[in-house]
């Protein structure tokens, strides 16, 4: 049968603990081997979000808060139940940093899936796209009109203000460069 509760015995306990005397350190130890019970408990209430390894890390962490918030203790009841409402308060501590570790770990998978996607669903223009911002000038308004636009080469002269021949010139002028743009970019990207 237990003890009644003495709550002056539980102050002049915390207190030789608090000053490290030997005897209380002891007694420490035993009184709070009920601390991976209560977890164990608390965690099969709860559907066994932890596995044995993560209770007896969390089993840890939890004396050694109720070592530091020793000085908070306050004797309404046993040590044991001042004992429980730690545990509670740090299983469900736990319990919300590994939810938040799994949604960033989710979040990130989820934008790096985004970014492989996007990489993937490249269009296949995108290197002519890029091709022509590097050629620039008029030769690539040219390439443009024709291409992206439809027009035909006197459209094109009118638009532009020049000549037809001129922008023949400048068109097949510029898919050259073009050209040669496009298989550089080819060999720089098969290049390793």
């Amino acid at each position: 049968m237990p003890a009644p509760f003495d709550r002056d015995a539980e102050l002049r306990f915390v207190a030789a603990v608090r000053a490290g005397d030997e005897d209380a350190m002891a007694l420490f130890e035993d009184r709070v081997r009920c601390v991976p019970r209560m977890l164990a408990a608390l965690n099969a209430r709860r559907g066994r979000p932890f596995r044995e390894h993560d209770l007896a890390d969390l089993s840890q962490d939890t004396i050694v808060v109720a070592l530091r918030k020793l000085p908070e203790f306050q004797p309404f009841a046993a040590f044991e139940a001042w004992l429980y409402r730690l545990c509670c308060y740090e299983f469900l501590n736990a319990l919300r940093r590994r939810d938040r570790a799994r949604r960033n770990e989710h979040q990130t998978a989820d934008f790096e899936a985004l970014e492989r996607s996007a990489a993937n669903s490249a269009e296949p223009n995108d290197d002519v796209h890029l091709a022509l911002e590097r050629l620039g000038g008029a030769e690539a308004a040219t390439i443009r009109l024709k291409h992206f636009e439809g027009l035909t080469f006197p459209e094109i002269a009118r638009r532009m203000g020049v000549s037809e021949n001129t922008a023949k010139t400048r068109y097949y002028r510029g898919l050259s460069r073009l050209e040669r743009l496009l298989d550089s970019n080819q060999d720089d990207q098969e290049t390793p």
